[in-house]
């Protein structure tokens, strides 16, 4: 008979220590045992079969002289787990139960009492628990300190001579009664184990797993064109190497799939009468600007773009297309900053470079054929963010009117997603997860402090005296949730909010401006209002003025 809480897939067990390392590793005979609580890493052969677990001891622990006569040890491991309460479920004859995963290796456990193991251990184990964090710390940060803590462990390398695994989450409930007990987990807010439950239930039945939501709307034919090509894309320049290299790839690896992944869709667009690069010298260091001005010599408002990428991907090139779209549409010179990217520079380096930016332009635009009189900040997703934290950052410093509006293109405005964020559009399937997000916040953040700042997450912010502010929500966004709430405390503030949700349309849904209709829509959308806003500031030449000025604007 087949066991129904088996581990699907290799992969399950490598993500539940991963995910939980801490174990029990215990040995002795029975009124004679040793049991010591520590986090493990598990090795695995190419087939994702369990080779060997990784660990240290303290020194002084008395378990090491069981361990020397005797090697044979077991480790436990417990993982996501939660009590299972009736009174979530429709059908109250149900019997409460306890969902959990758990592991359990019979190993051989060979010590490792040299300097170089203990140092190897540590740090592999400091690089697993670490790897996602904001503001990573790494062992070298202790200098000599670490050498004395090397000192005072033992490490050793434990082979698995046998396995048992059980992954008991729902399986053998029926249809309704799994719902339920998913509803149930949402409400409390326990999104581990309800995630591991929908991990395992892949053999149920399409439309056996309701959300406990409102259904997810689908994403416009249009855009999914994009999305499938990008990520098609992506996934197999990924693979390929991944394979070549034999060994996670580095984010300097993943910027360049990710700009090769968008090259055809950031092809074709308008030729603007002047593109030119420049590096500026500022407060912050040197910036490198690209500008693309529509009407060189005659005044104009600027925009200047912060380009997307949750703080960490991306470049002025991903985005080149989108803003001469701006540029052409508007009638604006729009200027993008080569911003520094996480996790090599986490917050504030991006923020601190774009309010110089604004600094340096409000003293220097002239020096460069712009004007800073009509000047404007936007930009996507983490664009979305810098902008307004910029407007907050000037606001305090007394500078609040350099910026005369601010345009948000599906912002990222805090690190929470809520439950019904993260079922409904944050899922693996989504151009951009709950997790994905999750993993570019922390790189962002230089500490984890750092998300308590009101200028790292402006939903924290007081938002008064804050320029006109336009919210461009991505319906199918896992971040749609977080401008709507800026939205509102925009306006409990007593600033100029306009919002507008776009059907049908995913995070980063504006890059398929080459093929969908939304995207374009948007586009203009945030040209008009750009316009109506800054040419309130003073007189600027009309767009139609300038069109003469942009050649072969097609899309």
């Amino acid at each position: 008979m087949t066991d129904p809480f088996r581990a699907l897939r290799p992969g399950d067990l490598i993500e539940l220590v991963r995910q939980h390392p801490l174990a029990w590793i215990v040995s002795g005979a029975a009124g004679a045992l040793n049991a010591t609580p520590l986090p493990v890493q598990l090795v695995c052969d190419a087939d994702g079969r369990p080779v060997k677990i990784l660990g240290h001891f303290a020194r002084r622990n008395a378990h090491l002289g069981a361990l020397a006569s005797d090697a044979r040890a077991t480790v436990l491991l417990i993982g996501p787990h939660g009590y299972i309460s009736p009174s979530w479920f429709a059908d109250r004859t149900q019997a409460p139960t306890w969902n959990y995963a758990s592991a359990v290796f019979d190993v051989d456990v060979s010590l490792l009492d040299t300097p170089a193991d203990a140092h190897r251990l540590l740090d592999g184990l400091v690089d697993q628990v670490e790897s996602d964090r904001p503001g990573r710390w790494n062992s070298r940060e202790m200098g000599e300190r670490y050498d004395r803590l090397a000192a005072n462990v033992v490490g050793f390398e434990a082979k698995v001579v046998g396995m048992r695994s059980r992954f008991k989450l729902g399986q053998d409930e029926r249809d309704d009664v799994f719902a339920d007990i998913l509803r149930g987990l949402d409400l409390v807010d326990e999104p581990a184990l309800a995630g591991w439950m929908r991990r395992f239930a892949t053999t149920r039945p399409v439309g056996a797993l309701p959300a406990a939501q409102m259904p997810a709307t689908p994403i416009d034919p249009e855009i999914r064109r994009f999305i499938d090509d990008v990520v098609e894309v992506g996934r197999a320049l990924t693979a390929d190497r991944a394979r070549a290299v034999g060994r996670a790839l580095t984010w300097d690896e993943r910027r360049e799939i990710a700009e090769q992944s968008r090259l055809p869709w950031r092809q074709g667009g308008p030729v603007i009468a002047e593109t030119r690069e420049t590096v500026v010298q500022s407060c912050a260091g040197p910036l490198r600007l690209r500008i693309h001005d529509p009407a060189p010599g005659q005044a104009k408002p600027t925009l200047v773009y912060l380009h997307g990428g949750g703080w960490t991907l991306f470049s002025l090139d991903t985005h080149d297309r989108l803003m001469r779209e701006y540029a052409a549409r508007g009638g604006m010179a729009v200027v993008g900053l080569d911003y520094a990217l996480a996790p090599e520079q986490p917050y504030p380096a991006a923020l601190d470079q774009v309010v110089a930016l604004v600094q340096w332009l409000g003293q220097n635009a002239s020096s460069i054929g712009l004007s800073a009189d009509a000047l404007a900040l936007g930009g996507d997703s983490a664009g979305g963010n810098l902008s307004m934290s910029t407007a907050l950052r000037l606001r305090d410093s007394g500078h609040g009117n350099a910026v005369k509006a601010i345009l948000s293109n599906y912002g990222a405005f805090g690190p929470h997603v809520s439950p019904t964020a993260r079922q409904r559009y944050g899922t693996d399937a989504d151009m951009l997860s709950a997790a994905e997000f999750a993993q570019f916040w922390n790189n962002y953040m230089g500490s984890i402090a750092d998300s308590r700042d009101p200028c790292a997450s402006p939903t924290l912010a007081a938002l008064h005296d804050l320029p006109p502010t336009f919210l461009v929500v991505a319906e199918c966004d896992v971040l749609a949730e977080q401008s709507h709430l800026m939205a509102g405390r925009l306006l409990e503030a007593g600033n100029a909010v306009r919002i507008k949700v776009y059907p049908g349309a995913p995070h980063s849904f504006l890059e398929a401006m080459s093929i969908s209709r939304i995207a374009n829509v948007a586009i203009d959308d945030g040209v008009t209002w750009l316009r109506a806003v800054l040419d309130s500031q003073g007189p600027t030449p009309s767009m139609a003025g300038m069109a003469a000025n942009v050649a072969g604007a097609s899309k």
